[in-house]
C-alpha cells in the first residue's frame, strides 16, 4: 500500500513533469491504478453541483406500471476567444419519456425514447431508444443499458465536460452505484462508439470510478471528505481499417475536502474547500503524461452558490473533459498546443425550485486566461422536469 500515494506524485500534479518512458512505465502505472481503486473501492462530489440535473431510475413500491418522463430544456452561450476552446450557443431541448415495469420490490424495468431538439434545426438532432434493468441488493445497485450517466457520474470538470449533458447525454453499459450520507460509489462501463472486423471506425470504451468517502457526522459543522475519481478512455478493435493508433488513456484526481455548515441560519449558509491534484497518462503511438493542480473555494450564500477555482494544468488531456482545461487545442481547425495553461474562474450558481420536479438553473462563469490574457465567459439558462 505504500506505493499507492505513488499514483498521484507519478502522474505529476503540482510541478508536471512530462516523462516518456514507453510502454513498461504506462504497464506499471495501470497496475498502480488497478491497486488504488480495489483501496478506494469502498469509501464524491464534483466541484459544481449538478444534481438537480441528474436522471435517476427510482424503485416505488406502490406500482407496478408507471409512466415516467424526464425532459430538459437549456441554452448556454460561451463567449470564448482564445486559441484553446471554440465560442458557440447550444440552445434546445431533451425529452425522455419511459414506461417502467417494477416486478419485484428491488427490480426495475425502464424503456422509453430519449429526444434532442436543437433549435436552428428543422428536424430532430437526436432520437434514440433507451432501455434500463435496475436492481438493488443491500442499498447496492446494479444496472444495464441505458446508465444513470452524464453528470450523475459526478465528476469534476477537467475530467468530464459538463456540455456533454446537452450534448452526448446517452450513455449504455454497466454501471454499480451506492449512495448513504457518508459514501458516494459509483463505476461504470459505457461503449460509446462500436466496431466490427472491417471497420474503418475504432471502438470507444470509457469508464471509471468516482467516489467520496465524509468522516464524521454529516451533520455536524465540520466535516472532512476524500473524493477519488478515476477514468479511462480506450480507442481500438480487432482486424479493423483505420490509420489511427490504438489508444488508452488514463485521467485521476483525488482531494482532502474540507466542509463547513453554519450551525445557524443566515447569509453565510455553507463553505467547502477542495483541493484536487489532477493527472493524466496515456499509451498510443508514444506515451503521453500531464497534469494540474486545481483548488475550488465553492460558498453557499442565501442568494447565490459561489465557486472561485484556479487551474495549473501541464500537458493536461482528458478525452471527454472540459474544453478550456486541455493543452491540446480544440478549436476548429487548428492543431494549436499550450503547455502551461492557467485560469482564474469565479462561477456564480442558482437553483430556483418551481414546484415539485420542476425547477430553473441559472449560472454564471466568468475566468481569467492568465497566459494569454484574455477575459472570457459563459452564461447559461437549463429549465429541469422530472416526474
Amino acid at each position: 500500500m505504500k506505493r499507492i500515494p505513488r499514483l498521484i506524485t507519478g502522474l505529476k500534479i503540482t510541478q508536471i513533469k512530462q516523462f516518456h518512458k514507453g510502454p513498461v512505465a504506462f504497464r506499471q502505472k495501470a497496475k498502480i491504478l488497478i491497486c488504488y481503486l480495489y483501496f478506494i473501492s469502498h469509501i464524491t462530489s464534483a466541484q459544481v453541483p449538478n444534481q438537480k440535473l441528474e436522471q435517476r431510475f427510482p424503485f416505488d413500491s406502490t406500482q407496478k406500471w408507471q409512466f415516467r418522463f424526464n425532459g430538459l430544456g437549456f441554452v448556454r452561450n460561451n463567449e470564448y476567444f482564445g486559441p484553446i476552446a471554440d465560442g458557440y450557443t447550444l440552445f434546445g431541448y431533451q425529452l425522455n419519456p419511459r414506461v417502467a415495469y417494477q416486478p419485484a420490490p428491488n427490480v426495475v424495468l425502464e424503456a422509453g425514447v430519449f429526444f434532442k431538439k436543437d433549435f436552428g434545426q428543422d428536424r430532430i438532432t437526436q432520437l434514440a431508444p433507451t432501455f434500463t434493468v435496475k436492481f438493488q441488493h443491500r442499498n447496492w445497485n446494479y444496472l444495464f443499458g441505458t446508465l444513470e450517466g452524464s453528470v450523475g457520474h459526478r465528476l469534476i470538470e477537467p475530467l468530464y465536460n459538463f456540455e456533454r449533458l446537452l450534448q452526448q447525454r446517452i450513455e449504455n453499459g454497466l454501471q454499480i452505484n451506492h449512495q448513504t450520507d457518508r459514501t458516494f460509489f459509483d463505476f461504470w462501463i459505457s461503449y460509446l462508439q462500436n466496431t466490427l472486423p472491417g471497420y474503418t471506425r475504432q471502438e470507444h470504451f470509457w469508464g471509471g470510478i468516482s467516489a467520496e468517502q465524509r468522516f464524521g457526522n454529516p451533520n455536524q459543522e465540520w466535516v472532512l471528505s476524500i473524493p477519488v475519481q478515476i477514468t479511462a478512455f480506450h480507442a481500438g478493435g480487432q482486424n479493423i481499417n483505420s490509420p489511427l493508433p490504438v489508444r488508452t488513456a488514463l485521467n485521476a484526481t483525488a482531494s482532502l475536502s474540507l466542509t463547513w455548515q453554519n450551525p445557524k441560519s443566515g447569509f453565510l449558509r455553507s463553505a467547502r474547500l477542495d483541493t484536487y491534484t489532477v493527472g493524466y497518462t496515456e499509451n498510443a503511438d508514444k506515451p503521453y503524461s500531464g497534469g494540474a493542480f486545481y483548488p475550488n473555494l465553492t460558498v453557499n450564500l442565501k442568494p447565490v452558490t459561489v465557486l472561485l477555482s484556479y487551474w495549473n494544468g501541464n500537458g493536461y488531456r482528458a478525452e471527454l473533459g472540459g474544453d478550456l482545461y486541455q493543452s491540446y487545442t480544440r478549436r476548429y481547425n487548428s492543431t494549436y498546443r499550450e503547455q502551461h495553461r492557467r485560469l482564474l474562474m469565479v462561477r456564480f450558481l442558482k437553483d430556483i425550485k418551481i414546484t415539485d420536479g420542476l425547477g430553473v438553473t441559472v449560472r454564471f462563469e466568468p475566468h481569467y486566461d492568465l497566459a494569454n490574457n484574455l477575459f472570457e465567459h459563459s452564461e447559461g439558462v437549463y429549465v429541469w422536469f422530472s416526474r
